[in-house]
């Protein structure tokens, strides 16, 4: 039941949001150190800030259901 519970989740969240943010400045960093081409870089930054973005709002939401 522990891992189904809503701050089970929560936790989920966060740390797929922080592997989302890692994983973005990671890419940044090849970038600006010329070992991804930019074809490459914007196509893998894009997917990667959708899924921050995707996960950061899950959880805003999840938050303010907890609240209530």
């Amino acid at each position: 039941l522990e891992k189904w519970s809503p701050q089970s989740a929560l936790g989920q969240l966060q740390a797929k949001l922080n592997a989302s943010e890692a994983e973005s400045e990671a890419q940044i960093e090849q970038f600006l150190s010329q070992d991804l081409p930019l074809d490459s870089f914007l196509e893998s930054f894009y997917q990667s800030r959708t899924r921050s973005h995707i996960c950061q709002t899950q959880l805003e939401k999840l938050q303010e259901l907890l609240q209530k």
